[in-house]
Formats: C-alpha cells, sequence, structure tokens
C-alpha cells in the first residue's frame, strides 16, 4: 500500500474539520503516515501525532465562549494583541509528547521567519513551542522568538503545506485548505446578524470592522490566493475545503458541527482514497 500523508491549512477553529476528518480515516483503518502542517493544522496534527486527538476533541466539545475569552492575554499593542502565553499552557496540557522524537508518526510545523519571509519547517526539538510559533498569527499573538529568528504563522507563505508532505515521502496526499469562501461567507452572516446579549461575542463579529476583523479578513485573503497558486504547482490527490460558513478564528464554540463536516466530506471520498493507496 502506498504511504499516505496529510497538509493541513490554517484558518483558526475552522480547523476543527480536521479532527473530522482524522476520525474518518482512523475508523477506516487507513493509516497516517505523515502529516504537515500551518498554524491550527500543525495543533491538530500534533494532537493526533501524540495520540492525544481524542480528548482535543473533548475538550472541543466541552469549550463555551467564556472559555475562550480566558486564553486572551493582552500583549505589548507594538508586538501582538495576545502574548500567547495562556495558549501555550493549554497546549501543554493537551499534549502529552512534547518532543517530535516521541510522536507516532513524522510531523513538520510550517512556520514563517519574520524577518526573511523565508518558510520555516520545524521537525525537531520542542513540539510546543513550534506550535506557538505557527500559530503566531500576525497582529493578533506575538512573535515567537527561537534562537535569533522571530517566527510567526507559516500561513504566510505556506497556508496548505502540500509541497511539504510529498518531501517527507507520501505517495498520496489529503489537503485540507480552510480558507476557501470564507470571506462571501461572513459577507452573508454580516447582513443578517442580529446583535446578541454577549458583548464580547459582539465585539467580535461586529457590524463595522474592528481590528481583530481587519486582521481576520487579510490573514484569509491573502491564505485563499496563496493557496491557489500552491495548488497549481503542488496539486494534492484530494482535495478538501470544507463548507464552514462564518465560522471565525476563534469560534472554538462551534466544534461540534465543524468536526462533523470534516468527517462527513472524508468520508465521501474515502473509495477514491483507497483506490489512490492501493492493496495493503
Amino acid at each position: 500500500m502506498k504511504k499516505l500523508g496529510l497538509a493541513l491549512g490554517g484558518g483558526g477553529a475552522r480547523g476543527c474539520a480536521h479532527i473530522g476528518i482524522i476520525k474518518s480515516l482512523t475508523s477506516a483503518g487507513i493509516k497516517i503516515e505523515y502529516m504537515a502542517g500551518t498554524s491550527i493544522g500543525s495543533v491538530v496534527g500534533a494532537a493526533h501525532a501524540s495520540g492525544d486527538i481524542d480528548r482535543f476533541e473533548e475538550y472541543l466539545l466541552e469549550v463555551k465562549w467564556t472559555d475562550v475569552v480566558k486564553y486572551f492575554d493582552p500583549g505589548v499593542p507594538h508586538r501582538g494583541l495576545f502574548k500567547g502565553n495562556k495558549l501555550v499552557k493549554l497546549l501543554s496540557e493537551l499534549i502529552s509528547r512534547k518532543k517530535f522524537t516521541q510522536l507516532n508518526h513524522p510531523l513538520v510545523v510550517v512556520a514563517t521567519n519574520l524577518e526573511t519571509g523565508e518558510e520555516v519547517r520545524i521537525d525537531r526539538g520542542n513540539v510546543i513551542d513550534a506550535l506557538r510559533a505557527s500559530i503566531a498569527i500576525p497582529g493578533i499573538f506575538t512573535p515567537f522568538k527561537k534562537g535569533r529568528q522571530y517566527l510567526i504563522d507559516g500561513g504566510v507563505v505556506n497556508p496548505m503545506p502540500v509541497d511539504v508532505v510529498r518531501s517527507m515521502g507520501a505517495d498520496v496526499v489529503i489537503a485540507v485548505d480552510l480558507s476557501y469562501e470564507f470571506i462571501k461567507e461572513k459577507l452573508k452572516y454580516k447582513k443578517r446578524k442580529e446583535l446578541s446579549k454577549n458583548p464580547i461575542l459582539d465585539w467580535l463579529t461586529p457590524e463595522r470592522p474592528n481590528i481583530i476583523d481587519v486582521i481576520e479578513n487579510a490573514v484569509f485573503m491573502m491564505q485563499l490566493q496563496i493557496t491557489e497558486k500552491n495548488i497549481a504547482l503542488n496539486r494534492p490527490d484530494i482535495l478538501i475545503r470544507p463548507a464552514l460558513g462564518s465560522a471565525r478564528i476563534f469560534d472554538f464554540h462551534k466544534a461540534k458541527g465543524m468536526i462533523e463536516k470534516g468527517f462527513e466530506l472524508m468520508e465521501k471520498e474515502l473509495p477514491e482514497l483507497k483506490r489512490l493507496l492501493g492493496p495493503p
């Protein structure tokens, strides 16, 4: 049987769909040999490679808006809105294997060198540090200092790392794009939105753009353009683009529906995947 690799894209809470995709593959008895992830894709990839994906899912299914807000630790305004220290603590609690050498299969975490714009592929050392670098969305989380480098979200250069998974040795690649049609769905939502009774939710989803809105839209627009170009150069064998509506980067309280959508889409692709992988 050919070796399967997953390229898991970035997109904040929309990455809950990755969990559903992995659940479908696991239920079908299909082994994942390689993973590369950007931002939330790297987090879900690490959870699976560490053997903690079920615990990670259980946590997300219980998350409420009040839980999400707890991890907003304000940073120095000229570097990022949030420091990310509380998020690092949470990841350390949810992911038990802290070294790449301890993982069940190879994983590459994609980040970006803030000063040179170069892609940084991390596959050794401390897993949590690598994840902190990869999820450093510009303007939202402060950059992560690694040696002499300042690292930010890998989605700046490679939002869906198909080429990385292929270079790892994968014969068949499933890629998951979380940015597809996000802006269009978000605009539809804003047109029909009514103010809720949750002031934090209203602040994060305003009628007029605030700083989160501006950064989020810019990031998703950028990622979509880069992804389209990357697909033309490195087309995956199976491309999954979940329709996740207006779910935004901090909408982890919507995890259940996004996990189900990922599972549903992967189930539809299983016959083709089995054909591509060939006989065991």
